[in-house]
């Protein structure tokens, strides 16, 4: 037993050894622009940056070998990987920007990740190329919205919807902030027992982040969520306010120019129940009051108009 023991992790540590493929790295020269001394650094790099992946490196001869190359254009460098793991591209300014970008490119090819977005992506190899406020890919607009909703308490109130509001999109991804975001609808008439028909939904500020589904074309859905805080005041009596949880979906257009139009849905789902107090027909002090509570959500939908500047503009 005790010779069982030391012999299955011993066969465990042999079979993942031999399961680990070595890996070499070698310059492209027919797609190479670098200087020789410029190669023989950039063959130490990136191969420092595949073992900090968890990689074992030998000089030569072995299975997994990538062929690195480079394309100076001015201060500008072009960086190809190709291998086993696939083939991968970025682009450096300047030479001291080549290991954080290596060091993406290595973590790429072991993981299977994209190199876009945030996927391997940390505090520690953000290029200069990424780092450039003049290389963010995002858009900063304000906007305004006009449409149609309805409150659903004791029965369903429908009221014009309104909204402002300013975004900040990615390719892909959005923050917005709107505020005076409401429905609101004048009471005409009252009946007996003195019902109206007067309503009021909204919320002085609106939080949400928005997904759009293909980041890059010039019309896309989106969807997303966030929280707002507001009130709601409907019929006779009904009101209540506080945190509010927001879903939104929608569809965007005309996405490559400075001026953007959107529909949106938006439903509202309040944290808290609105409330009614009920006093009897002959009051008197020290009568029973009654509280009733009631949960009433929202949903709206809208044609948004929005404005805002170039994101290609060079400062």
């Amino acid at each position: 037993m005790h010779r069982l023991f030391w012999t299955v992790p011993v066969m465990l540590l042999a079979a993942a050894t031999t399961a680990r493929a070595d890996v070499c790295i070698a310059v492209d020269e027919a797609h190479d622009t670098f200087t020789a001394a410029n190669r023989a650094s950039a063959v130490l790099l990136a191969a420092r940056q595949f073992e900090l992946a968890g990689e074992h490196i030998v000089a030569d001869g072995c299975p997994n070998r990538y062929l690195l190359s480079h394309v100076s254009l001015g201060k500008t460098i072009f960086v190809t990987i190709v291998g086993p793991g696939g083939r991968r591209e970025g682009t450096a300014l300047g030479m001291d920007d080549l290991p954080a970008l290596y060091n993406q490119m290595a973590r790429s090819l072991m993981t299977g990740r994209p190199m876009s977005g945030f996927n391997v992506v940390d505090r520690t190899n953000v290029t200069a190329a990424q780092a450039s406020t003049e290389r963010v890919a995002g858009d900063s607009l304000w906007y305004a919205r006009l449409g149609y909703g309805a409150t659903f308490g004791d029965t369903a109130y429908g009221a014009p919807a309104i909204g402002f509001g300013y975004r900040y999109e990615l390719d892909s991804f959005g923050v917005d902030v709107s505020f005076f975001n409401f429905q609101q609808k004048s009471s005409h008439a009252y009946v007996y027992p003195a019902t109206s028909n007067g309503s009021f939904v909204g919320s002085i500020l609106k939080l949400e982040g928005l997904y759009f589904v293909n980041g890059r074309a010039n019309a896309t859905p989106y969807f997303g969520g966030g929280l707002s805080w507001g009130g709601t005041d409907f019929g006779s009596g009904w009101n209540g306010n506080g945190l509010h949880g927001e879903l939104t979906a929608g569809y965007e257009m005309v996405r490559a120019s400075t001026l953007r139009m959107f529909v949106q849905a938006d439903a509202t789902m309040p944290f808290y129940e609105v409330t009614a107090v009920r006093y009897p027909r002959n009051y008197r002090p020290g009568a029973t009051v009654t509280v009733e509570h009631r949960y009433a959500p929202s949903l709206s939908l809208s044609l948004g108009l929005g404005w805002g500047r170039d994101r290609h503009r060079r400062r």
